[in-house]
């Protein structure tokens, strides 16, 4: 995770616009955080490393602590055509007309991968998220930045995001209308931190709970070059002060 400060400069300045923008907002909301020695470098890889350990300073809202990544499954998408869409269902309006990136048809597990920490002014434990994944995760040998034309592949108004076929789009577009049952998807997200959105005993999308802003997506390739995942960052990890062997070594 540690590299020279040199290497880690040069691949950010070659980065898009709003993806340099996006690295230097979190360096700076890590360097206003108590106890962060200016922030880590978090690599899609270390994203879905499960039971790996990150050391978060205290803050406002939450206690410092000792957290641990563990991951929640969601539904399976069933895709005919591996057309895969990223987008805030609660905005239709935004919602995108030409798929992120063909991954085949394929049965795709979805999960999110959350922390749990306490919350300073209750003492109650919240699970966090910090990325969400579809496909097989454990077949990736390679990622990649998913880009389009310098955008991140969710921007997120209302606190959730979802993955779906593009094929999908005109039935799951009433759902993405009705407040009121989007307004049922996000409260069960705030307690399942993903879930399904069904019509007809069909699953359709796998809505997941995330952050109110811009989070950038990779695309894993397995061993023989084939698109087999695809994972959102939403930045929490980036705040940590380092894994633990790092920070107590």
């Amino acid at each position: 995770m540690r590299r020279k400060i040199y290497e880690v400069v040069e691949e950010v300045l070659a980065l898009p616009r709003a993806e340099r923008a996006v690295v230097m907002e979190r360096l700076k909301e890590s360097l206003e955080q108590p106890g962060v020695r200016g922030g880590i470098i978090v690599e899609p890889q270390d994203l879905v490393e499960l039971g790996a350990r990150y050391v978060f300073p205290t803050n406002r809202r939450y206690q410092g602590e000792t957290v641990t990544l563990t991951s929640k499954a969601g539904p399976t998408l069933s895709m005919k055509w591996g057309a895969l869409a990223i987008a805030d269902p609660w905005f239709p309006e935004d919602a995108p007309a030409a798929p992120a990136i063909g991954m085949g048809a394929n049965d795709y597990p979805t999960a999110v991968i959350v922390i749990t920490r306490t919350r300073v002014e209750t003492g109650a434990a919240e699970a966090l998220p910090v990325a969400a994944t579809v496909g097989a995760v454990a077949e990736v040998v390679a990622w990649q930045p998913l880009a389009d034309d310098g955008q991140f592949q969710l921007d997120s108004d209302s606190s959730l995001g979802a993955f779906y076929e593009i094929t999908d789009a005109a039935v799951l577009q009433p759902l993405f209308e009705d407040d009121l049952y989007m307004q049922g998807i996000f409260n069960r997200a705030l307690e399942e931190s993903i879930v399904s959105m069904e019509t007809d005993g069909r699953t359709l999308a796998a809505a997941f709970l995330c952050g109110k802003e811009q989070h950038p997506a990779w695309v894993g390739f397995d061993a023989n070059g084939v698109a087999v995942a695809v994972l959102l960052d939403f930045g929490l990890l980036s705040h940590a002060q380092g894994r633990e062997d790092d920070v107590t070594r």
